[in-house]
């Protein structure tokens, strides 16, 4: 029985032992530094300048580079094993397909994870809808004590800078040593190069969407008129930017009261079929629930928007005609383009 215990201690303190080595030998693992400042075109499209610093460099697309290698880099993380790209996935819109995001020590976020996608041209951002550029978030799920962990930024610029690969790479874009601003413009950079533009929707919009099909010309009629979605997720991309946070009527007491009052910021619909569980909390589960929650669903709170306060009435028909419109807004380039790819694959 004795020997039994002594064995099995062992063991445990062997995989204690490994574990550890793990994540302290990620730092040491080198790295090839010129992995992600290949010849890319990051700003195919103008980028407003409000979005980011990036415009004020000229080599904007190496300080996109830079960026993407630290997106991708679990070595951010207090414990080197949650990177910013472990809850935001290129192949699905740069979301999470679960209902909470695992972070540090595999706890919980509060929140459904947001997309990335077309940030550079949001005034405001997170589920509060916090005004600012993006470099001026980008760090905060980074020091969060539940997502990464790195509560002191500065122990990050200390713990980047022992990695040689970093030290050449930070010297080459910005001929500066490694400081927390110049990894806020790196990460936000990149991110506010992540733009889609190329989905069946964009495409049609040049030919009289001839590439359509019927009930997709339907559900984009819904969309625009009888449904009223593009009240709030109006232009092009989808976001309700000039409107602020929106009460839609999810409970009539919320446990998470958002900005105010059951208030939340009202996301782009790009990508939406890809970014599955939907809303702040990842209550929906497909879009068929989502719109059905606004035909049937809607709860009547003090605060609910006054867009949604007369009813909307749909078909059975008419709501699987909306979703497949839905469908129109994917942009199946932007979640394969290498440029936005893990580079440490």
């Amino acid at each position: 029985m004795k020997t039994k215990y002594l064995l099995l201690t062992a063991t445990l303190i062997f995989i204690v032992f490994l574990i550890g080595c793990q994540e302290d030998s990620d730092l040491e693992q080198p790295f090839n530094p010129d992995l992600a400042l290949e010849d890319f075109d990051y700003f195919e499209e103008a980028i407003p300048y409000e979005s980011t610093a990036y415009s004020e460099a000229s080599n904007h697309d190496k300080i996109a580079g830079l960026g993407r290698i630290l997106f991708y880099d679990s070595r951010l993380s207090q414990n080197n094993s949650i990177a910013c790209a472990s809850c935001h996935h290129q192949e699905i819109g740069f979301s999470d397909n679960t209902q909470f995001s695992s972070g540090l020590h595999n706890f919980e976020t509060s929140r459904n994870t947001m997309t990335l996608v077309n940030n550079a041209y949001q005034i405001s951002h997170f589920w509060e809808g916090q005004r600012g550029k993006i470099e001026d978030h980008i760090l905060s799920p980074i020091s969060n004590h539940t997502e990464m962990g790195m509560k002191d930024i500065e122990a990050l610029v200390e713990k980047l800078s022992e990695i040689e690969a970093y030290n050449k790479l930070f010297n080459e874009v910005f001929d500066e040593p490694i400081n927390e601003e110049l990894i806020a413009i790196s990460l936000s950079t990149f991110v506010a190069s992540i733009i889609s533009y190329n989905s069946k929707f964009d495409k049609g919009n040049e030919n009289n969407f001839a590439n359509f099909t019927n009930t997709e010309k339907r559900g984009k009629d819904l969309f625009f008129g009888k449904a009223k979605c593009s009240s709030c997720h109006g232009g092009d991309h989808y976001a309700a930017e000039w409107r602020g946070n929106a009460n839609i009527g999810l409970d009539k007491e919320y446990e998470d009261q958002g900005a105010e009052n059951g208030k939340f910021k009202v996301p782009s619909l790009r990508n939406i079929s890809l970014t599955a569980p939907y809303m702040h909390d990842g209550r929906f589960e497909t879009l068929e629930e989502v719109v059905n929650h606004y035909v049937h669903g809607i709860q009547d709170h003090p605060d609910l928007d006054w867009e949604l306060q007369e009813p909307i009435s749909l078909t059975d028909l008419e709501k699987s005609e909306l979703v497949e419109f839905l469908h129109t807004l994917t942009d199946y380039e932007l979640v394969s383009d290498e440029k936005f790819s893990d580079p440490f694959r």
